[in-house]
């Protein structure tokens, strides 16, 4: 199963219009939102909800963005992927270091800046930012059974790829 990451759009309907060829030519099975969405983007979102795990970000009570949604947007969001516990949070009430629950990939969102790291034997990931990224990459993440890595959504071109095989056996 292969998952897409997206997060803080802040309705910048260009970039996550690319993104959202990406997911459909790609063939993503679950589409992960780590919020900061906005209302145009939670539309042009809903046609996908049957397949999106997401999250509330900071901005979208401000916007009411839930209003608008055809998926929930609770602060704390679970799913399993390739046997995996995800936790998906956006990252400004809960970081790695205070998340209620045990997990084997964490996913953030909040720094608009894209990151794949271990911690404490877990994945601790961050898709960056579509809109306005502070790394200099509107990026997305991509998570399948081999690897996560981290692309930007304009050019396809890999910033960080790490292989969970040999994580696992290291």
């Amino acid at each position: 199963m292969k998952a897409m990451v997206l997060g803080d759009t802040h309705d910048d309907t260009e970039y996550l219009r690319d993104a959202l060829v990406l997911f459909e030519e790609e063939g993503y099975d679950r589409l992960f939102l780590t919020g900061d969405l906005g209302r145009l983007s939670a539309r042009m979102l809903n046609p996908y909800a049957e397949k999106i795990v997401a999250v509330e970000g900071n901005n979208d009570p401000y916007y009411a963005v839930a209003e608008v949604c055809r998926f929930p947007l609770p602060a704390i969001n679970y799913t399993m992927l390739n046997g995996q516990f995800v936790c998906l949070t956006h990252g400004h009430l809960y970081s790695r270091f205070d998340i209620p629950v045990d997990y084997d990939i964490l996913i953030l969102g909040h720094t608009h800046r894209g990151m794949i790291e271990r911690f404490a034997g877990r994945w601790v990931l961050n898709p960056g930012s579509l809109s306005c990224p502070r790394d200099g990459y509107h990026s997305y993440l991509r998570i399948d059974e081999k690897e996560i890595s981290l692309r930007s959504v304009k050019t396809g071109k890999v910033l960080r790829q790490v292989s969970l095989g040999k994580e696992k056996g290291a």
